[in-house]
């Protein structure tokens, strides 16, 4: 479609994302491109050769950048209807796709329209705060007499206060749902499929052609689950399995569920430090340092294990990262940041803690170490991040890890343009697509994402990453590619690494070689991956004191 302010500038931004992704990604270019910046180092003619490369693509990242700023912002929930309601569900506003497939605009009640009576009601308890499950509501389309889904939900408007949303989506069914109706109710993962078409609105006859079976076992199948759901027919088996999708849908947008709390401080300097707290709030001190995938959100059992042994775990938002600020001299100094730590660590009133540090987290943990000497009883370095001494390094990683791993020695201008692009592909994808496109290659970490709990854990942590833009991302590859190793200062506290003996990021002999170089300890673990902290975390929890 035609931009009527830019032309022909969104067919162009395609153009352009198309060929930064084949010029790029195409692991044959990128291969050769990564092997001339090998050679550059000791041949001239190499050099010369990728200086000339860097100009192209330095010019070509310039002009998609302008080209990006000059877009207009798509506007949000333009093509879902998106209803504002007023506690007498009376319709306050309706965008444009609303009021052209349902026929309805502002001043409206929702008296008015063809909504079913239970759902109706059930949709005024919810809003008057009897209901605890929101309904989702079916209404006709006004051209096709579809059944449109509207799902409910709230927010705050500073000047009206409470205001309730309907929106439609295309889907209610998570899979944590299935999970779920198979945990409480014993249902089948057939059964659940079954059910998932049933709250889409599709009748045991739709239902039996798409799965390719007959109506009749169709029809077993939702009489079997009346039976163990409890339920008075398929109307109340339905309104059952909504309101677990309901329940499913909105757990995902909780920031702070009860395993968790997450508070705010300011540093000395003005500056925030965000932090995340899991386990007893009165136990043994242990510093989680994040990584630069993953968030700083342990599991929900991992959460409970700290609980149950009386360890309180800390995990600070790093520069960059979450809501805490960063600071422009931590990229010549990253040793600044022992500051940053010491003055937190004072205003929780901690003396001394144990320290734990996973992927880059322990690039930091280890330079700032000898000025956390007086502090810091112990560290664990978890899926480290050491230092990078050739290219080579990263010949096995996944291709997502390892690009934006290399990049900060190519060219950061395409790294900050691919960062960007990349923040896109996975909002894009969602949680579905982020484990083949951030693992993909690595089978340890794949299996690990098919625990839907660590799958969330890690999207949220992505979203906690960007939360205020790609600098975090982009400073975390440029700590990577630097040549951090000689920031490190001798001290007395001990080192100890665990790691995975399937990590694709980070192959173990390189870790068994940095560790001897500083003289460190090394404890390995059968079958991780690189996401060791949160699928194997009971790999490295045994080794707290």
């Amino acid at each position: 479609m035609k931009d009527k302010k830019n032309g022909e500038m969104p067919s162009q931004l395609d153009d352009m994302i198309a060929n930064v992704y084949e010029a790029v990604l195409d692991q044959d270019r990128f291969d050769e491109l990564i092997t001339l910046a090998e050679s550059s180092i000791t041949n001239r003619t190499a050099h010369r050769e990728l200086l000339r490369r860097k100009r192209d693509i330095e010019a070509h990242f310039e002009t998609a950048e302008k080209l990006l700023s000059s877009l207009q912002k798509p506007e949000e929930d333009k093509d879902r209807p998106v209803i504002r309601l007023g506690g007498d569900l009376t319709i306050l506003q309706a965008n444009e796709t609303a009021e052209r497939i349902l026929q309805i605009t502002a001043g409206q009640s929702l008296d008015d329209l063809d909504i079913d009576g239970d759902a109706l009601g059930h949709l005024k308890e919810a809003v008057s705060g009897r209901a605890e499950d929101w309904p989702i509501i079916r209404v006709p389309h006004a051209a096709t007499g579809k059944q449109v889904l509207l799902i409910l939900s709230a927010e705050e408007e500073q000047r009206i206060g409470k205001i309730w949303l309907l929106t439609g989506v295309e889907r209610v069914w998570q899979q944590g749902a299935s999970l779920a109706m198979q945990s409480l109710y014993g249902l089948t993962q057939s059964e659940t499929d079954v059910l998932s078409m049933l709250v889409s609105g599709h009748t045991p006859t739709e239902i039996a052609e798409a799965r390719d079976r007959s109506v009749e076992t169709v029809r077993q199948q939702i009489k079997s689950m009346i039976t163990k759901t409890r339920s008075r027919g398929s109307g109340e088996l339905v309104a059952v399995a909504r309101a677990i999708a309901n329940s499913a849908q909105r757990r995902k947008l909780v920031t702070t569920p009860a395993d968790h709390t997450r508070t705010q401080l300011k540093l000395r300097d003005g500056r925030k430090i965000d932090y995340l707290e899991q386990g007893d709030p009165n136990g043994r001190p242990v510093v989680f340092l994040h990584g630069c995938l993953c968030g700083n959100r342990l599991p929900n059992t991992a959460s409970r294990f700290f609980s149950e042994n009386g360890i309180r775990l800390l995990s600070p938002a790093r520069p960059w990262h979450g809501q805490s600020d960063g600071h422009g001299i931590l990229l010549h100094d990253p040793a600044r940041y022992a500051h940053d730590v010491a003055d937190w660590l004072d205003q929780l009133d901690l003396e001394q803690v144990q320290l734990v540090a996973f992927d880059v987290g322990a690039i930091f943990a280890l330079i700032c170490l000898p000025h956390l000497q007086d502090r810091v009883t112990r560290l664990l370095c978890v899926s480290a991040q050491p230092p990078m001494r050739s290219f080579q390094d990263f010949s096995g990683a996944p291709p997502q890890q390892k690009l934006f791993a290399l990049l900060p020695r190519v060219s950061v201008p395409l790294l900050s343009y691919m960062a960007k692009l990349g923040d896109k592909r996975l909002k894009r994808d969602g949680p579905d697509g982020f484990a083949q496109t951030v693992f993909g290659g690595a089978q340890a970490d794949l299996e690990a994402c098919n625990d839907p709990h660590l799958l969330d854990l890690f999207w949220q942590g992505h979203l906690f990453h960007v939360e205020r833009g790609s600098d975090s991302f982009i400073n975390d590859c440029r700590f990577v590619a630097s040549d951090w190793e000689k920031l490190i200062k001798p001290t007395d506290v001990p080192v100890h690494f665990v790691h995975g003996t399937q990590n694709r990021s980070i192959r173990p002999e390189r870790i068994l070689a940095f560790a001897e170089r500083i003289e460190a300890q090394v404890s390995l673990v059968e079958n991780a991956g690189h996401s060791l902290p949160f699928s194997h975390w009971r790999g490295w929890t045994r080794f707290l004191d």
